[in-house]
């Protein structure tokens, strides 16, 4: 996903009905992140407004509702991601307005775009509901899937790192293998696009015929990141990880 400014144009495409429709089933099958849909989603003119229902009943006394804001990346994700998909090149600009602290991003069409094979499979791919049963170490995956799923995820401010199942010191709780989102900082910026980054490579892993499942719960506890900080030898802030599987 790429974010920049808008450009002041003499017209921009308004989107259709239909197109809006698109939009919309994207961002509603993009993972909830197990607090449903704390989003809205408006579509008006030129413009698709994605923006955080403050008073959606989700929260979480010490991560301070950061699955919401990361839901909100999930699904931002995928109106981009169908935004190709209708031949569109999307231009994201995020949390563009200091007025409207609920507004998220918003999304218009910057020129034309030919859909690809990939844009499709990965369009598909949004609604696919195959269960994940069968995790597996990134370790053990082909190099080249899993080295296109990192690609994937990884953006400005966002890096994935494989990481191997164990135990970080002083807790019984074990980290499952799989890919961790880590982000430059902590901020509402940085847990956007840790959703976002989330769902894009989810949906690369399923269109190559894996299956990926997020883990989000234990990162709400700021003790278990920095945990996990001190014993992967990290720089930034774990988000939250990206189980994979066949």
């Amino acid at each position: 996903m790429t974010t920049g400014p808008l450009l002041t144009r003499p017209a921009l495409h308004a989107w259709s009905a239909q197109e809006r429709d698109v939009l919309v089933r994207a961002a509603m099958n993009s993972y909830p992140c197990g607090v449903g849909r704390p989003w809205s989603l408006e579509v008006r003119g030129d413009r698709a407004e994605l923006s955080e229902r403050f008073g959606a009943s989700s929260w979480h006394p010490e991560g301070v509702g950061r699955d919401r804001v990361i839901a909100c990346g999930a699904a931002l994700a995928g109106v981009v991601v169908a935004a190709r998909m209708l031949g569109w090149q999307p231009e994201t600009v995020l949390l563009g307005d200091p007025a409207r602290p609920a507004l998220v991003a918003g999304v218009t069409a910057r020129g034309r775009h030919r859909p690809t094979g990939t844009d499709a499979r990965r369009f598909r791919a949004i609604f696919d509901r195959t269960r994940h049963r069968h995790p597996v170490d990134p370790a053990d995956l082909p190099e080249e899937p899993l080295a296109e799923v990192v690609r994937t995820g990884t953006m400005p401010g966002v890096q994935l790192v494989p990481l191997p199942s164990f135990t970080p010191a002083h807790r019984k709780q074990t980290v499952e293998a799989g890919l961790l989102v880590v982000t430059t900082s902590d901020g509402r910026r940085d847990q956007v696009l840790a959703g976002a980054a989330m769902q894009e490579a989810s949906l690369a892993a399923r269109a190559l015929g894996l299956t990926a499942a997020p883990q989000i719960s234990p990162f709400q506890f700021r003790e278990f990141r920095q945990r996990l900080v001190r014993s992967c030898g990290l720089g930034g802030s774990p988000q939250l990880l990206l189980r994979l599987g066949r």
